[in-house]
């Protein structure tokens, strides 16, 4: 019996997924196209739903029914387009029966345009060449004469079509158009009503077991999608409402028409209003004697784009699409060339539907690549990328740009410390030559002078420097020179000493007399050896000597580094901790290692004294009747030091009542969940949705204090809530500052004890 497995198969080659992928692609793209009598409606019922469902929830809150509700939205809905069609044809039909009033000034123009284009020959030329096109064209059309001259005799079999027919090309003409929009209204009835049987469904099937992933998918794609149309909607018709008002102020007829287009059109992505803007253009043209109405044409235009394109979209849209400017041109391309004109329309929220089941698909992700705004390399790579390239002005860019908001030292290690690992290990894999290394180098330079040129460098606390080495190659002496740039800061001397320094001929010509402490910097993979034959070499010349080794690979295990202490006063694996430790070592900062302790003691006591409010008779009975007066399910006192609290694991409550006291005035917040604190862990796990929260004004005591209160249901706090919020607080403060100065004189009994 053969017992042999059977051979597994052959892994696809490379080319043979490409070219699946590529029939793949070419398959869908003949669907979308030969489908597009069907799809077309399907997607605009869909992207109508995504915007009507915010409209039949809102309806569904004020109690009305489910089917009542979807019906009215529908209604809605199709009330506003018949509206702005009805308009749109009046205001056609009117401009049709002016157009032949304007005859003489456009005859006006075009001779003020001849005397100005140098006498007229250019137009002159232009108008005797359309002259004799016209008289050859009326020459040709002359009746049709034998040769003896006598016309040939002509018979009309029939007198034109008759009125039936007539009336059948007109129903024929009309039914199209009223087919299609019965379809979508059809669809986007039965989507409304059966969404979230249809949502299960979908669920359903694309889920694959992963019902988590699935369903974030498809509630981001909805809330994108419907804020993206909300928001368009709602600027497109600020945009066509201003245009239209701009016009009929200058006096452009049909202001009215001009203004819906313009709203209709700025569907079409980056060339629908200037289609729009160029109709009137052209039209005040005819109308005015003048120039003043096309130079205001042309103003409103240029005022209305660059406001809307500048600071109203940016607002209201953010980053809602998550689509780049090209991503959008593309995607207009693409299903322009597909669906024709309404490809145009229905092409950035079909692109982003796209690009959110991209973000899901494992295998789609070079979509969100490809198209996404989010930025495809992280900082450090970003910054790496500049470094290897020499360009230091880039680099130094994205260097101010990501060390905006923290200190320099958290850019260090953040994203420089990591480029620079990124580097090493590059030339760990034989990828780098010496180049690389010195424009890496060079480059790093030119971002840390920038960055340190600004920075009031404080009075040196040391008086000879310390000496921060490179400890084995360039990079260990890019490390140190990071090091030394902020132990510069913060007031230590320190100079960057190269790798050969430590070589054992390099040691003996250290001049070490009077230096307290060194820092042995490496970047390199178990850098134990070479730090603690360098210590030794150093302590050789200087046996008193303090040495610190700065271990930065991102594998260093604390293992390691306790392995070498015998032979190095400290370790270090970041620039931070580096600075740290330096300073200790060095008696450096003493001041300001007092104030922090004292900062944490007053955070301590701050948790202590919110915990004890509990047992507090006169605090409790003040919460109950502010929680009774106003409805909310809970009324909370919360302690915080002066400066808050670092500590990352803090409650909700603290975390709010830091917000509360930062911020001017009450911190009012109608649904957390739906909030800038939604993201944390604390808010959400506490079940609570509405907050409002003041602070407490305790001038006679060193810490801070929120009056807050909390309701399990969204809601949104009134006027005389928030006066009564604001009494409560003034209530407090006697009984807040007298537990504060009984916790104080405790706390000294105990000291002096």
């Amino acid at each position: 019996m053969d017992t042999s497995k059977p051979a597994a198969p052959h892994a696809m080659p490379p080319s043979g997924r490409t070219l699946i992928a590529i029939l793949t692609f070419i398959s869908i793209v003949a669907v979308l196209y030969l489908g597009r009598g069907i799809l077309v409606p399907l997607v605009f019922a869909v992207l109508l739903a995504f915007a009507l469902g915010p409209v039949v929830n809102a309806l569904r809150y004020m109690r009305l029914p489910h089917v009542p509700a979807v019906l009215t939205a529908v209604a809605f809905a199709i009330l506003i387009i018949s509206g702005i069609a009805y308009m749109a044809s009046a205001q056609f039909l009117s401009l049709a029966a002016e157009l032949p009033r304007y005859q003489a000034t456009i005859g006006e123009k075009l001779r003020m345009a001849q005397e100005t284009l140098g006498g007229g020959r250019v137009l002159d030329r232009l108008i005797s060449t359309i002259e004799q096109v016209g008289a050859q064209v009326r020459e040709e059309s002359q009746p049709l004469t034998t040769e003896e001259g006598q016309p040939i005799p002509v018979v009309i079999s029939g007198d034109g079509a008759s009125p039936l027919e007539m009336a059948q090309s007109v129903v024929l003409s009309i039914i199209g158009p009223l087919t299609s929009v019965l379809i979508v209204t059809i669809f986007l009835i039965f989507l409304l009503l059966e969404r979230e049987e249809l949502r299960d469904r979908f669920l359903k099937i694309v889920s694959r077991g992963d019902l988590r992933s699935s369903t974030e998918a498809m509630n981001e794609a909805s809330e994108r999608v419907g804020r993206f149309l909300l928001a368009q909607f709602g600027v497109n018709v600020g945009y066509g409402a201003a245009f239209g008002l701009g016009l009929f102020l200058i006096g452009v007829p049909n202001a009215v028409l001009w203004g819906l287009l313009a709203m209709i059109f700025r569907y079409i992505p980056f060339v629908g209003t200037l289609i729009v803007a160029t109709l009137p253009a052209l039209l005040s043209m005819a109308v005015d004697p003048g120039w003043s109405m096309l130079i205001g044409v042309v103003g409103i235009y240029l005022l209305l784009e660059v406001i809307s394109n500048n600071a109203i979209e940016p607002h209201l849209y953010g980053n809602s699409t998550g689509l780049t400017p090209l991503a959008v041109l593309l995607a207009a391309m693409f299903w322009a060339t597909i669906w024709g004109p309404i490809g145009l329309i229905v092409a950035m929220p079909l692109t982003v539907c796209i690009l959110v089941m991209a973000r899901y698909v494992p295998h789609l992700g070079f979509i969100e690549t490809l198209l996404g705004s989010a930025p495809v390399l992280l900082p450090q790579e970003r910054f790496y990328q500049r470094l290897i390239s020499g360009n230091s002005d880039e680099a130094v860019e994205v260097a101010e740009r990501a060390s905006a908001g923290t200190d320099i030292a958290a850019f260090y290690d953040e994203v420089a410390l990591p480029a620079l690992r990124l580097a090493q290990a590059d030339i760990a894999a034989d990828l780098a030559n010496a180049s690389f290394r010195h424009r890496v180098i060079e480059t790093l330079g030119d971002v840390v002078d920038d960055l340190s040129a600004d920075a009031d460098l404080p009075e040196p606390q040391t008086r000879t420097p310390v000496l921060v080495f490179g400890g084995k190659t360039e990079l260990d002496q890019a490390i140190a020179l990071l090091v030394a740039d902020r132990l510069e800061a913060h007031g230590v001397l320190a100079k960057v000493m190269p790798p050969v320094a430590l070589r054992r001929e390099g040691v003996a010509q250290i001049d070490l007399e009077g230096t307290e402490l060194v820092c042995l910097c490496y970047l390199g993979a178990r850098p134990g050896v070479y730090a603690r034959y360098a210590a030794r070499r150093l302590r050789r010349q200087k046996p008193d000597l303090k040495v610190v080794g700065g271990f930065f690979h991102e594998d260093q295990q604390d293992e390691v580094a306790r392995s070498e202490m015998g032979e190095l006063d400290a370790v270090v694996h970041d620039v931070s901790s580096a600075q740290a430790e330096i300073g200790r070592l060095l008696g450096v900062g003493k001041r300001e290692a007092a104030a922090h302790a004292a900062v944490e003691e007053l955070a301590v006591s701050a948790k202590a004294l919110t915990s004890r409010l509990g047992t507090v008779a006169e605090v409790n009975t003040l919460l109950r009747e502010l929680t009774s007066e106003l409805s909310v399910t809970l009324g909370l006192v919360t302690f915080l030091p002066p400066g808050g609290i670092e500590d990352t694991a803090v409650s909700h409550a603290e975390h709010l009542a830091m917000h509360a006291i930062r911020r001017p005035g009450a911190l009012l917040i109608t649904d957390l969940q739906h909030s800038e604190f939604g993201h944390l862990r604390s808010v959400v796990e506490s079940g609570v949705r509405a907050y409002g929260g003041v602070p407490i004004e305790m001038p006679q005591t060193r810490l801070r204090a929120v009056l807050a209160v909390f309701d399990q249901n969204p809601r949104t706090f009134t006027e005389d809530e928030l006066r009564a919020l604001w009494a409560y607080a003034k209530r407090l403060v006697p009984i807040l500052t007298d537990i504060v100065a009984r916790d104080d004189t405790a706390a000294k009994q105990a000291t002096a004890g």
